[in-house]
């Protein structure tokens, strides 16, 4: 079939890919947006406050494990050569099906943001636990800075009002952020192009590809880095905050343009090993 688009029968295709998607993913998606439950039974059971940040952390966990899981959980039958047939017979188009694997692929890391952060605020509602601040920000320096403020306040200070802290938490600015999202489409993209690469071992043979371009990826930065003149790494002795922060802001532009080129790649392999898929 040509790559053509009709908007009935791509909303056919939809309901089909929806119905699998929460039969095969469904438990597992409510398990990690309810992760932080374990942290604020933590809280409970011995009686401490827990802060933002590590509750962010576990969301964040529970984000990757689903980016991780979803496409070979989901959708681990498409290139299988018995089960993939049926996939291969559906009387849609390829852009179609590209779309609507992308669609429930990269629907899941913002679910399962809202899905924890829901019931992460239901807990922070309760008179009972550890949750005694609401997560009001999901950007890296916000988090910081919320961070900041409630270990000084738990310290009868505020820290933000020191000169270094505040200096530190203005390297964590919207390069930082940008990296995250980026960084969240490769990740997805990767394990949607392993998941139709491979057909066995799925995700332990892309989780083994992401640790050698991730590899790879830093010598790369290392060696340019080096060769534009980075007094980070040719006068060690003369570090402080400001060679710091110029370093961090060129670490993450090149780790961003890097991971930009790399996603735009993935997304098109993905849509030609689809449209070229052999059972």
């Amino acid at each position: 079939m040509n790559n053509t688009f009709d908007f009935n029968r791509f909303g056919k295709l939809l309901a089909l890919d929806g119905r699998k998607y929460l039969r095969n993913f469904g438990l597992t998606l409510a398990i990690l947006c309810g992760l932080n439950l374990v942290l604020w039974l933590l809280t409970l059971i011995f009686g401490f406050t827990m802060p933002t940040l590590p509750r962010w952390i576990v969301i964040y966990l529970a984000i990757m494990l689903g980016v991780i899981m979803v496409p070979a959980k989901a959708f681990g039958d498409i290139n299988l050569s018995r089960e993939g047939v049926r996939f291969a017979m559906l009387p849609v188009s390829n852009l179609e099906k590209y779309l609507s694997y992308e669609l429930f692929c990269l629907l899941t890391p913002v679910i399962i943001i809202f899905g924890s952060w829901a019931v992460d605020s239901l807990l922070t509602l309760l008179p009972f636990g550890g949750f005694t601040h609401y997560i009001k920000s999901f950007s890296f320096g916000g988090i910081m800075e919320s961070f900041m403020l409630e270990i000084g306040e738990m310290a009868g200070e505020d820290l933000t009002s020191d000169e270094n802290v505040d200096m530190f938490l203005n390297m964590f600015g919207p390069g930082y952020t940008i990296n995250m999202i980026v960084g969240l489409f490769f990740s997805t993209g990767l394990f949607m192009f392993g998941n139709l690469l491979f057909k066995t071992h799925k995700t332990g043979k892309t989780l083994a590809c992401m640790i050698g371009i991730s590899y790879v990826l830093s010598m790369i930065m290392q060696i340019v880095l080096i060769a534009s003149g980075q007094s980070f790494f040719t006068n060690p002795e003369n570090i402080d905050v400001s060679m710091i922060s110029d370093f961090s802001n060129r670490s993450l532009l090149i780790n961003n343009i890097m991971h930009i080129m790399l996603v735009i790649g993935l997304y098109i392999g993905i849509f030609f090993k689809l449209k070229t898929q052999k059972y």
